[in-house]
């Protein structure tokens, strides 16, 4: 029997072919979205959790509600005092990232070529290992002795070109100067899932010696004033996550003066990428929003392919009355009726199906390029997950086909073969509330398109500050040699001297890159109480660093190059922008040159720099503080791009001369500030690939639907091109009731649209608005490609002869 079903279904697809390919299209597009932004949601719910200790571990947060600020940064020295303090805790993790960055090579090779910039490197406690569930292939990774680190297998086929390299050592050249370190574990490539990113482990023990530090003697790891590492605790099972906080709180604040208001919270490790609300308050890697917005997307392109299956099958329903009848004559019970035309529903599904996994597998390089994450349909066997896909692709197909089979088998065979004209009660209804949806989504997407792509163009138009065109930023040298000093002042001599070089400058960071560090304690001369806790971001750089970013100088100078090379502890100068100013409690308008600044010594402001837009348009401009020194961490150049490979290859010439053994590299202002708006490029990708999926999907429905309904119509057409009637009085007849619909649609989505991309800007310090003709435009897109659709399948009825439709009356 279900072979006969089976049989009979392709027959009927096979004699609607126009319906069924409207049908089939779809609703196979409707099923690839929705496999392709399930693939991303499941990374995204995975992250992190091939962790063995997944829900016993935590991450500390400091909570200062005063001032409105949460840190997951904490002085190391806390982590041995919790350990041996506070009963709960079987391991305590330090994690120090961002600050072991270099150039590493295999120990006494530094010829060129042989070495590497590391920039996933970490500080970390001995223990990790086992903490974290990072696979060892080769050794103990023990980080318990100083000196001592472990690196990926990719890393160790990288420098040694083998993997068996227990034992071997390298040599480590960073902010710490050059260390010689043996390694003492291989681990597996940390997976995409992870949110914690490292190709290199340090043992942390080894910044306890001062020689090791370099005079950077912030990053003893006793230290109990300087929050540069990340703590996680494993608690034992019957630890209170709630009284081992409040036990941390109470030990904090003895020994910390000042902290009385200040609170530690316990992040527990499953929410440190996804929050498990949209009001979470704790900082997480992954945006629940975005997954939110990005699956209910995939939702509503999936329930529009149901939507036109509905639509089509319930019109389509009446052309096939008659056989409803015969069966039914012929003894066919509804429940065999139903289960007949639920089959029709399932083999479409199943064809469906299988053209999504080919769209899937042809579109995947180019999905997984806007996500940036390598995905692909084997993510649902790693938990299972497709079973998940399987179940809503199913629900939909029984719903669906459920409604359709339980409105043909309800027909009355007596009414059929009599020729009384039929209906399915409420059908009409049901088609004209589905199109309304259809179209209220495909509103919504293009309104959400515009905003997107206008919001990335403000935050890229409006003017960050500076003049970033034609700045090439290179690396400054990470392997020190013989008077590192004088190589360093030698390069940037010759970089004057280059023909092809305008201005320059060195600098310890660049904008959009971040700060060098954030510091509190500093004040006016005549503080206000809780000034010493407000906090400024600090960047280091030369005395040609405004000049060359183009950035204004509101009062004053900037510094000397004799002041630079004195550097701030000696000249004791600084310069402020205008929010820090403000924060110390100057009046910008009058004059601050010369105004003292507290920071542990006097520090005297020779400069007032006009507020720029260091970082992205998402946040608030930070107050910041500039401070002199000889940096050579980046060296930002004005090149002229014309035949720019010749003078790139110039470059890395005079580079490697200068400093032996550090890789040449370099890349340009203007992309890498950008870069920061990745995240909105990518919702951009995403919203108009689903606006114009969807609208094409209701179009395909929308289509369907008009052609059935001037078949409906085809004689009422015929008298009426008799009796005289115009082409163009036709086509509004039949466009009228569709268009109206879509009417309906635009007034449901704008408001809708509005509210909800209004949400969405409130996450950027600085934002476009929302202007009407955003919401114009976007109703106007979708009511001319809908008047297309529909006019196109009305003009070729109007046109048709009238002759062939009444020759049967």
């Amino acid at each position: 029997m279900l072979k006969s079903y089976f049989i009979i279904a392709m027959r009927n697809l096979w004699r609607n072919r126009s319906f069924s390919i409207l049908n089939i299209a779809g609703l196979t597009i409707g099923i690839a979205v929705f496999l392709l932004i399930l693939e991303y949601t499941r990374f995204e719910k995975n992250s992190n959790r091939f962790h063995k200790n997944y829900n016993s571990l935590y991450r500390l947060a400091v909570s200062q509600p005063k001032e409105n600020n949460t840190s997951y940064y904490i002085a190391p020295g806390y982590a041995p005092v919790l350990k041996n303090g506070i009963s709960g805790i079987d391991a305590c993790i330090r994690v120090a990232e961002g600050l072991g960055a270099g150039v590493i090579h295999q120990t006494g090779k530094e010829i060129a070529g042989n070495s590497f910039r590391g920039e996933n490197v970490i500080y970390a406690d001995n223990g990790f290992f086992d903490v974290f569930s990072f696979p060892l292939i080769d050794g103990n990774g023990s980080l318990q002795e100083p000196a001592t680190m472990a690196i990926t297998e990719s890393l160790a086929l990288k420098i040694f070109k083998r993997k068996d390299v227990v034992g071997e050592s390298v040599t480590m050249n960073n902010q710490f100067g050059k260390t010689d370190y043996r390694i003492t574990g291989v681990f597996k490539d940390i997976p995409a899932t992870s949110d914690i990113r490292t190709d290199i482990v340090l043992s942390l023990n080894t910044l306890a010696s001062a020689q090791n530090r370099d005079g950077n003697d912030w990053a003893d790891p006793a230290t109990l004033e300087s929050g540069f590492t990340t703590i996680y605790l494993k608690l034992s099972n019957a630890a209170s996550e709630e009284n081992i906080a409040t036990s941390i709180t109470t030990l904090y604040r003895k020994t910390k003066a000042g902290e009385e208001q200040t609170n530690i919270l316990l992040q527990p490790f499953k929410y440190l990428h996804l929050a498990p609300s949209l009001d979470y308050p704790l900082q997480t890697y992954g945006s629940l929003g975005f997954v939110w917005a990005i699956g209910a997307v995939a939702a509503l392109i999936l329930i529009i392919g149901w939507i036109n299956y509905i639509n089509l099958s319930t019109a389509l329903a009446l052309k096939r009355a008659k056989e409803t009848g015969i069966r039914k004559v012929l003894g066919a019970s509804k429940w065999q009726l139903s289960i007949h035309y639920l089959s029709e529903t399932l083999v479409i599904t199943f064809l469906c199906s299988l053209l999504a996994l080919l769209i899937v597998q042809i579109i995947q390089p180019f999905f997984n390029n806007i996500t940036g994450k390598e995905l692909s349909l084997g993510i649902f066997l790693q938990d299972y997950s497709w079973t998940t896909a399987l179940s809503i692709i199913l629900l939909g197909a029984l719903c669906a086909g459920g409604y359709v089979a339980f409105s043909l088998s309800r027909f009355k065979p007596i009414d059929i073969l009599n020729g009384k004209k039929l209906g399915i009660a409420g059908g009409n209804n049901l088609r004209k509330v589905l199109v309304v949806f259809q179209f209220t989504v495909s509103v919504l997407l293009i309104i959400g398109t515009i905003v997107v792509i206008k919001q990335l163009s403000f935050m890229k138009s409006k003017g960050n500050g500076m003049n970033m065109s034609q700045l090439l930023v290179i690396k400054g040298p990470t392997v020190a040699s013989e008077n590192q000093a004088q190589r360093n002042s030698d390069f940037k001599n010759t970089l004057s001297t280059l023909p092809y070089i305008g201005k320059h400058a060195a600098s310890n960071n660049v904008p959009g890159r971040g700060y060098n560090f954030t510091a509190e304690g500093i004040t006016s001369q005549q503080p206000l109480k809780g000034d010493e806790k407000k906090g400024y971001a600090m960047f280091i750089t030369d005395n040609q660093f405004f000049d060359t970013y183009g950035i204004q100088l509101l009062q004053g100078r900037s510094y000397t190059r004799e002041e630079a090379d004195a550097g701030w502890t000696n000249s004791k100068k600084l310069m402020l922008n205008e929010t820090a100013a403000r924060q110390l409690g100057f009046n910008t308008k009058e004059n601050i040159v010369g105004k003292k600044v507290i920071w542990g010594s006097e520090y005297e402001v020779v400069g007032l720099v006009k507020d720029y837009h260091h970082l992205s348009l998402r946040q608030q401009i930070d107050p910041m503080i500039f401070l002199p020194s000889v940096s050579f961490v980046y060296f930002t150049v004005q090149i002229n791009t014309s035949d720019i490979q010749s003078k790139l290859s110039d470059l890395k010439n005079i580079y490697q001369s200068r400093f032996p053994g550090n890789p040449f590299e370099y890349f340009f202002a203007d992309e890498s500030y950008n870069s920061q708006y990745t995240a909105e490029q990518n919702l951009g990708k995403v919203f108009i690939a689903a606006a114009l999926i969807a609208i094409f999907i209701a179009c395909l429905g929308l289509f369907g639907l008009t052609a059935f309904a001037t078949q409906q119509r085809n004689k009422e057409i015929g008298i009426r091109k008799v009796l005289g009637a115009g082409s163009g009085q036709l086509v509004l007849m039949l466009s009228t009731d569709f268009m109206k619909l879509v009417m309906i649609a635009m007034a449901i989505a704008i408001p809708l649209s509005w509210w909800l991309m209004q949400r969405w800007l409130e996450d950027f310090a600085y934002r476009t608005d929302l202007a009407a003709w955003i919401f114009i435009l976007a109703g106007f897109i979708a009511f001319t490609i809908a008047f297309v659709t529909v006019s196109t399948q009305a003009l070729k009825a109007a046109n048709a002869n009238p002759v062939k439709s009444l020759r049967t009356e």
